[in-house]
């Protein structure tokens, strides 16, 4: 997973939002009211937010403004995607509203976002206004423990896979319920299996020695592999438009039944058709390889 590329801290962006709240003010963009400086929401069906609090000072909807603009000018993107919490989801269409009034090209281009909390198997869920946050630290730890209970030895690899698994495996929006158990098993949908679905099929094509040849000659269950493999793309491609990185996790779990039934079936080195079956266990390796990636998932060669 690439490392963040540029962060945007509170103490940089209030001056430029405040500049352009004042900017907006002349522009009857916003409105004094009892001294403070307000986005009245309610011409769009929204609220009314304050900017400027009496004493001037930026709220946090103006530092807001200042993160798109700054992005902006850091990168002219095609598409900004600002990712918050369910209870924000009000908040955020009155900064775009406002924003788009003397913006309108950024506002555009951004899309909000929203996702849920983190509940723990059988616990409360928890919520930053009441203090009791499931911070990532406590997600990492009750996973290494799982982890540890089950395979005997530190697994960081597979730590993150089960984390990053369980979420991404969710549909974006709403809560989701964390079972450390349950992301680090080896069976059923999670990142360690997929894990060892991959090393597993490594295992396979290191055991033979003969050179892999693609056929258009297929048998039943060498064509029903091939069909699924060949979904990918398109996969790949609905979950980037939709924003909705949960149906390549439903994929890849799918596909990997589809080869268990088809290896269960079918003997791969020492077959009369062993070249041609192993180009099908180099290509699912490959795809299951490419679309862990996608996820952000390392896919060993070994567990």
């Amino acid at each position: 997973m690439a490392p963040f590329e540029k962060y945007y801290p509170e103490s940089q962006t209030a001056a430029p939002g405040i500049a352009a709240v004042k900017e907006g003010l002349t522009k009857k963009v916003f409105e004094e009211s009892d001294g403070a400086v307000v986005y009245r929401g309610e011409r769009d069906g929204l609220h009314t937010r304050v900017f400027l609090t009496s004493n001037g000072l930026a709220t946090y909807e103006t530092k807001d403004l200042g993160v798109a603009m700054q992005k902006w000018e850091d990168y002219q993107f095609d598409r900004s995607l600002v990712v918050t919490a369910n209870d924000i989801t009000e908040y955020m269409k009155v900064v775009m509203a406002a924003l788009s009034h003397f913006h309108p090209q950024i506002a555009e281009r951004s899309t909000h976002l929203t996702h849920g909390m983190i509940r723990l198997a059988g616990g409360a869920k928890m919520s930053s206004r009441k203090g009791n946050i499931l911070r990532a630290v406590d997600v990492l730890e009750a996973a290494t423990t799982a982890n540890q209970e089950l395979s005997g030895k530190p697994q960081p690899e597979v730590v993150l896979a089960a984390i990053k698994y369980a979420f991404l495996k969710q549909r974006l929006g709403g809560d989701i319920v964390y079972d450390p158990d349950e992301s680090v098993s080896l069976t059923g949908s999670s990142g360690p299996y997929l894990q060892y679905a991959h090393a597993r099929a490594r295992s396979i094509l290191a055991k033979s020695k003969t050179k892999l040849q693609r056929s258009h000659d297929l048998q039943p269950d060498e064509r029903r592999l091939l069909r699924q493999l060949a979904d990918y793309n398109r996969v790949v491609a609905e979950a980037v438009t939709e924003l909705a990185p949960h149906r390549i996790c439903t994929y890849l779990y799918e596909l990997s039944q589809v080869f268990n039934r088809f290896y269960e079936n079918n003997t791969v080195v020492g077959d009369e058709r062993e070249a041609a079956r192993l180009a099908l266990v180099q290509e699912y390796a490959d795809t299951l390889k490419r679309g862990l990636s996608v996820l952000g998932i390392a896919a060993p060669d070994r567990i």
